[in-house]
């Protein structure tokens, strides 16, 4: 009946700046079927049943709802009030109270046909009898948890203290009936007399205890301090109910009613085999049960007709004191000499009674007992087994991807003295750097050919990186700012693309990482980005005569993860954060005109994204819009100074890298909506529009830098 809410969520750098990482999915808890009052706001809870489920909630002694209510279940504690509505009826019952506290699969088999399948009902809590009371039809208790009505005849299970203490005062105490009889729905609630689950005090010595639950199987339960309900003017009294009504989403009974009648849908006969308890054995228990219980008041009736007997024959000798001391009543089980365990127990019951047939069923219990135990031991081996086994397995994968990655970093490091330069293939090549490849931060450089879908390891950068920017000139690749996930850097290194070597050059004036780079007028320029405290607007240049970095024109916005080009001897800056949102926004600095202007802005916001030039038209592509990752492609025509919706790619990612080459822009690696890393490449064509292009030798590769030369 709860829903869970998938949402993304992104750890950010800092707290003011955009999150730039490699995240997976998580998932809420909300139940549109639950108030989510806070544990301790949380005072009763009322469980569902019908006719033909009654009887096993009251003969195992235990209540259950749908999973989704686990979000409240869990909070009951030892003590906590508790009642049962029959759906069948409209009738209340109670009054009850939890003897363990709230948990998943207390019984797993629980009202499923017999145990063939599991339970529709795993939010479940074992409980005990406090007070046996008539039932309370709805037209009594409806005005006092009237606030939980959310439909004319659905309302939530949650109950504060003051409703709680308003429904338990409504209640009246009902006549013990005798227990041979079966419960029915037209006569007053029967409640089971077996002994239920006992929460140990805090005078214990022992952690935890240990015992024999409702079901006939053990289970063990750390101690929990027993819960007391806030009463300041009495035990139970009644409250004004003060609290307003909760708009949420309704909860629907009439499904929940056809769930506790239908026959599940998850079979337990799989290809492995489940050591589990078998229910006919527990269902024979509980008439084994029922069967010592009818000779036990039988004998309690032989015994009392033997004293009436007795009385009547001594009345007239004895002493007034003795008489009356004999009129007492008497427990007949006062005599059973004591024993440590149940079986124990009822096998001196059948000694002391002599009674053949109750000692045949007390050994065909223990016979019972001692099977489900040796069932139990065997199941929780193989559950121990397999928990070893998947721990192992995880343990040799993680060896096997660090085997990898090592065995990766060697092979970049050697391949440039195995004497196969990336000149000897004709044509331009799109080099590679850096980046994130799992959870490996890369120093790698590599040239990708796709005509040959080859890849050519070239000598690494002295540092891994990832965030950074990358611009090319006069035969030399820069590489500057980023940084490995946990600080940033304001180092820059440059490749000789003849030497096949790298040098350091000099710094940029601040660290920063998910800038932009771009090269106009022989000049490189760093653009924008962030220092893990702070959202840039600067741009930094770097003037190869002076040899240093100086300050350039700030632009108009503060743009974290932007991206840039030169477009018409201009050069254009996209998108990005500035602190507070994703823009849409664009500028553009023409040092022919010497400041930085306004853009109309792109339909969409998108940040970590790339804008590329392919004819005479600036793309921009992919990206993060703050909610999602982005498939859709802008394209901004100069002549017309607008931007038009292109044809989107396939699949949707952010922090991927677009260049563009002999006509095609290419779309390499990035994360996708569920935070996967993208192995593919995806290819544009004005003519042909996207497709796949095949290429298997990048593989998967986000957050880094790629640049055509």
């Amino acid at each position: 009946m709860g829903a869970g809410r998938k949402t993304e969520t992104f750890y950010a750098t800092t707290p003011s700046t955009p999150a730039q990482t490699r995240t997976n999915a998580s998932y809420g808890t909300y139940s549109a079927a639950a108030r989510n009052l806070p544990e301790d706001e949380l005072g009763g809870v009322i469980f569902g049943c019908k006719h033909n489920t009654m009887n096993e909630c009251l003969s195992k002694q235990l209540f259950g709802l749908p999973s989704g209510h686990i979000s409240y279940v869990k909070n009951v504690k030892p003590g906590m009030p508790l009642f049962l509505f029959n759906y069948s009826d409209r009738k209340m019952h109670g009054i009850f109270e939890a003897a363990c506290a709230g948990q998943l699969n207390i019984d797993q088999f629980a009202w499923s046909d017999g145990g063939r399948i599991k339970t529709q009902f795993p939010a479940q809590v074992l409980i005990s009898v406090k007070t046996q009371c008539h039932p309370v039809p709805e037209s009594q208790f409806r005005s006092v948890i009237s606030d939980n009505y959310h439909r004319p005849r659905h309302f939530y299970f949650e109950l504060d203290h003051a409703q709680t203490r308003a429904l338990i005062s409504l209640f009246k105490p009902a006549p013990v009936h005798d227990v041979t009889n079966k419960w029915d729905p037209s006569k007053s609630l029967q409640y089971p007399t077996t002994k239920s689950y006992l929460n140990p005090g805090p005078t214990k010595s022992e952690p935890y205890t240990k015992d024999l639950g409702p079901f006939g199987v053990s289970s063990e339960s750390h101690y929990v301090a027993p819960y007391k309900l806030p009463d300041p003017e009495g035990e139970y009294a009644i409250a004004s109910r003060t609290s307003s009504h909760l708009d949420e989403e309704s909860s629907n009974w009439d499904d929940f009613d056809d769930v506790m009648t239908k026959e599940g849908t998850e079979s337990v006969n799989d290809d492995h085999q489940h050591i589990n308890p078998p229910h006919e054995e527990l269902n024979d228990t509980v008439a084994i049960r029922r069967k010592l219980q009818e000779l036990y008041v039988l004998r309690q009736q032989d015994t009392q007709s033997s004293n009436d007997a007795v009385d009547s024959a001594s009345d007239k000798s004895m002493p007034q004191e003795a008489q009356f001391g004999a009129a007492l009543p008497t427990d007949p089980l006062d005599s059973t000499p004591k024993a440590d365990t149940p079986i124990e127990y009822l096998t001196s019951l059948g000694k002391c009674y002599g009674n053949a047939e109750l000692l045949h069923i007390i050994n065909e219990l223990s016979k019972r007992t001692r099977t489900v135990e040796k069932q139990l031991i065997a199941s929780e081996k193989e559950k121990l087994f397999l928990r070893e086994s998947v721990k192992d397995t995880e343990r040799r994968v993680q060896q096997l991807q660090n085997q990898f990655e090592k065995l990766q970093l060697n092979y970049n490091s050697l391949a440039p003295l195995l004497g196969t330069p990336h000149d000897n293939v004709e044509g331009p090549s799109i080099f590679l750097l850096g980046g994130y490849r799992g959870s490996t931060c890369l120093s790698s450089l590599d040239a990708f050919f796709p005509r040959e879908d080859r890849l050519v390891p070239l000598c690494p950068m002295r540092s891994a990186r990832a965030y950074a920017a990358v611009a090319a000139l006069q035969d030399h690749i820069y590489i500057f700012g980023g940084g490995d996930g946990s600080s940033w850097y304001h180092s820059v290194e440059c490749y000789n693309r003849g030497g096949n070597n790298w040098m350091a050059c000099p710094r940029l004036r601040h660290k920063k990482g998910s800038l932009a780079g771009t090269v106009l007028n022989d000049k490189i320029f760093a653009i924008g980005g962030g220092d893990g405290s702070e959202v840039f607007s600067e741009v930094e240049m770097f003037d190869p005569a002076l040899g240093r970095w100086i300050d350039s024109l700030s632009m108009r916005q503060n743009r974290f993860a932007p991206a840039a080009a030169v477009f018409n001897s201009a050069l254009y800056v996209t998108g990005g954060y500035d602190g507070n949102m994703y823009l849409q926004s664009a500028e553009r600095y023409d040092p022919r005109e010497g400041f930085w202007a306004l853009l109309p802005s792109m339909n969409a916001r998108r940040g970590s994204h790339s804008v590329a030039v392919l004819g005479d038209a600036l793309y921009a592509v992919g990206g993060y819009d703050g909610s999602n990752r982005v498939s859709t492609v802008e394209i901004f025509d100069a002549r017309a100074n607008s931007w038009r919706i292109g044809s989107p790619f396939s699949i949707a990612r952010g922090y991927g890298c677009a260049v563009t080459m002999d006509d095609n822009l290419f779309y390499i690696g990035g994360v996708n909506d569920a935070g996967e890393t993208v192995n593919t490449v995806e290819v544009y064509n004005e003519r042909q529009g996207w497709s796949m292009s095949g290429c298997q030798s990048v593989g998967g590769r986000a957050f880094a830098c790629a640049i055509t030369v």
